[in-house]
């Protein structure tokens, strides 16, 4: 009898955790859905999209460093304006893609944004000295990390501060929310 009673405790106590895992699973496949969606978006820029019309808003950036020497960045807004046929400039942000050097080194980042215009996933990669690339990825559910994937062992003389954290994820997804507000 303390055997069955041990063992349904144990089942009402894994329950929700499996529950938690399987609408986690359920969310980032939603996710990876619309990120798909996102990038068939992204080939149609300046034209229709099922209907809707594909804007993009993007940024070359050409400098001389010091120290560095040349330096090129280049970010792609994608976002799409309201359909009211009133005069409207409701934009709502989808998909940012930034690629950029420092020196040798480069730099790619991706954001994903939900149909209300929040960030849903974020994509970093970075090539340390060594030409390795290391990657980032967190994911977002209604503003709430619910995974985040990271590098182990991570050398902090190649990268010293410039790693994302969810945080700093985030707010640089917002970055481009307030970018897209102001154009």
């Amino acid at each position: 009898m303390k055997k069955i009673i041990l063992a349904v405790i144990a089942a009402l106590i894994l329950f929700p955790t499996g529950l938690k895992a399987q609408n986690t699973e359920k969310a980032i496949a939603k996710i990876r859905k619309d990120y798909a969606t996102a990038l068939e978006k992204t080939k149609a820029s300046g034209d229709f999209y099922d209907y809707v019309f594909v804007n993009c808003a993007t940024i070359h950036i050409h400098e001389m460093w010091g120290g560095s020497g040349p330096h090129q960045e280049k970010t792609e807004v994608f976002y799409q304006m309201g359909t009211d046929e009133e005069w409207s400039f409701d934009r709502t942000i989808f998909f940012v893609r930034n690629k950029y050097n420092v020196s040798v080194r480069e730099f790619y980042t991706e954001i994903l944004y939900d149909e209300n215009g929040k960030p849903e996933f974020y994509y970093y990669k970075a090539f340390g000295y060594d030409g390795n690339p290391l990657e980032w990825r967190f994911y977002w559910e209604n503003g709430k990390l619910i995974r985040s994937l990271a590098p182990n062992n991570i050398d902090t003389e190649t990268f010293p501060d410039t790693q994302p954290t969810p945080k700093t994820a985030y707010k640089e997804a917002e970055k481009y929310i307030d970018y897209l507000t102001k154009l």
